[in-house]
């Protein structure tokens, strides 16, 4: 986590950074997770498919 110095704190996004504020002060951080495309055809992900598809 980066965490934010200077005077404008910033709250939101920017791009693939998410600016917020928690207990340890202003924080930012970069998008994260897996891609959509990967979840739907590797075979590491089969039982999250099938979880997926109850909803």
């Amino acid at each position: 986590m980066a965490r934010q110095k200077g005077i404008i704190k910033l709250k939101g996004k920017i791009g693939d950074i998410s600016f917020y504020k928690s207990q340890d002060g202003h924080l930012a951080r970069e998008k994260g997770g897996v891609d959509a495309q990967r979840i739907a055809t590797d075979p590491a992900f089969v039982r999250t498919r099938e979880n997926g598809a109850e909803f």
